[in-house]
């Protein structure tokens, strides 16, 4: 199973009518025995629907939770995105996986113009603990700035509001399948599948 905790929870609530925080959804996760683990591609065919990247799905402890990577023409996308209260300020979409020299051109050339020395707008960075977020001449170079950087606890997706965004992202391209068919250029359709996310939804 590859769904965020807050597509589960909404699931739940669209199914039930009872609502539940994602915290307790991941207390009672853990209880049943049910963990996150690294998932395992398995590749479908290219006509099935596109779907986001994932590295991480639950299942039952001893039990392998395997990830469906679709590949658009034999190539999987990427999307690397900064999201404020307003909604993305910042998208690089590519075909393969990020690696750290990816990220950290990204933070130079997309990020860096827009950020300011805190505590003004755009002056707290804040990241999962993935490991190509830890470039230390990257993070020196914005708390030289006067950027406040922040690493988020490992697996605490309830704390990272991006996994909202690329739930929506997800639930947009689902509904919107015809319109993806339409165009030959998949980053084109992922582009506009990321200009969803606005400030309401951020």
């Amino acid at each position: 199973m590859d769904w965020y905790l807050d597509e589960l929870v909404y699931e739940i609530k669209h199914l039930t009518g009872k609502k539940a925080s994602i915290a307790a959804f991941w207390r009672l996760l853990q209880y049943l025995g049910i963990t996150r683990k690294k998932l395992h591609k398995a590749a479908l065919d290219a006509k099935d629907e596109r779907r986001l990247s994932r590295l991480y799905g639950y299942s039952s402890r001893n039990i392998r939770a395997h990830k469906k990577v679709v590949f658009v023409r034999g190539r999987r996308y990427t999307i690397l995105p900064a999201l404020t209260i307003e909604g993305f300020v910042a998208v690089d979409i590519f075909k393969g996986s990020c690696n750290r020299k990816r990220f950290v051109d990204f933070i130079l050339d997309q990020v860096l113009p827009i950020i300011n020395p805190y505590p003004n707008n755009n002056s707290i960075i804040i990241m999962n603990n993935a490991r190509i977020h830890h470039d230390k001449e990257l993070i020196a170079l914005l708390k030289g700035l006067g950027c406040y950087v922040v690493f988020l606890p490992p697996y605490s997706p309830d704390y990272n509001p991006i996994e909202t965004a690329f739930s929506t992202i997800k639930s947009w391209i689902r509904q919107n399948h015809d319109f993806m068919k339409a165009f030959n250029d998949p980053i084109h359709v992922l582009l506009v599948a990321c200009s969803q996310i606005n400030s309401e939804m951020a």
